[in-house]
């Protein structure tokens, strides 16, 4: 009896610091849920969006290598697409800023999931690695337009003070989405046939499908952002006129961009 008693007790502690976790889970998890449905419906589909594409990118993020070096590649050419990618998005990000302000955030918005569904189906179908070339160039555009979609949508769709918040919501449940995904193209690379080229095409034609999906799904829930609409005909300067008035007597933007540029770079290498 002696000896029962401080075993009880030790369960009894542990049965109540599990509930305490759940109940803390439960209490966080409940007003996550709670934030988001506070936000506009943009945020909502925008949260979703960026969820499911995280999941569809990690279903392959860990066999891209793999399977470009099974479709003949070696080191340096592994490399040099990865190259061509940022060439291609420090072109195009000025440019594509520029073209969202005038002709809107949805209609790009939807081009994205369109050139990343293209990138997709040319790993899925291609035969030789240099079809891969093509593939990065339509991945970086898309990246380029959703990274900017993403803010202008978040920027329009919530308060100053819930900014943050939000965007570290997204992030988070983004995270979640892509931590599963690649559990899930573990098992389908085992079931079609382990780590060669065949066994990782399919996980290519399943994110195909899904960007499809994801398609559909924007295009009939998101709204053109208010801070999106195309601008009036008379504010229509030129491309780089618009950007000299930006910069005008903004040196906090100047630095900021510097800064940005400086922090990047490393993240590059890797």
């Amino acid at each position: 009896m002696l000896t029962a008693m401080p075993i009880r007790s030790a369960i009894g502690i542990m049965l109540s610091v599990g509930g305490d976790k759940v109940n803390i889970v439960g209490r966080v998890t409940g007003r996550i849920g709670n934030f988001i449905y506070r936000q506009k419906h943009n945020y909502r589909v925008g949260v979703a969006r960026f969820s499911a594409d995280k999941f569809l990118a990690g279903l392959t993020s860990q066999y891209a290598a793999i399977y470009t070096v099974g479709l003949g590649a070696d080191a340096v050419q592994l490399g040099s697409l990865s190259s061509v990618g940022g060439a291609v998005s420090a072109l195009i990000s000025a440019p594509v800023g520029w073209l969202m302000d005038r002709h809107g955030i949805k209609r790009f918005f939807l081009l994205a999931v369109v050139l990343t569904a293209g990138g997709s189906l040319l790993y899925a179908l291609a035969p030789d690695w240099r079809f891969l070339v093509a593939a990065a160039v339509l991945a970086s555009i898309a990246v380029s337009m959703n990274n900017t979609g993403c803010r202008v949508i978040c920027a329009d769709s919530v308060q100053n003070r819930d900014r943050v918040t939000a965007q570290n919501v997204c992030s988070t449940l983004a995270s979640i989405a892509g931590m599963i995904s690649p559990l899930i193209s573990a098992y389908l690379v085992t079931v079609f046939g382990g780590m060669t080229v065949e066994g990782i095409r399919p996980l290519y034609y399943l994110q195909f499908a899904g960007y499809g999906l994801i398609f559909l799904f924007v295009v009939a829930q998101l709204r053109e952002p208010q801070r999106g609409q195309p601008a009036e005909a008379e504010t229509r300067f030129g491309f780089i006129a618009d950007f000299r008035h930006l910069f005008e007597g903004r040196g906090n933007l100047r630095r900021w961009i510097a800064i940005s540029a400086l922090t990047s770079f490393p993240m590059a290498l890797f």
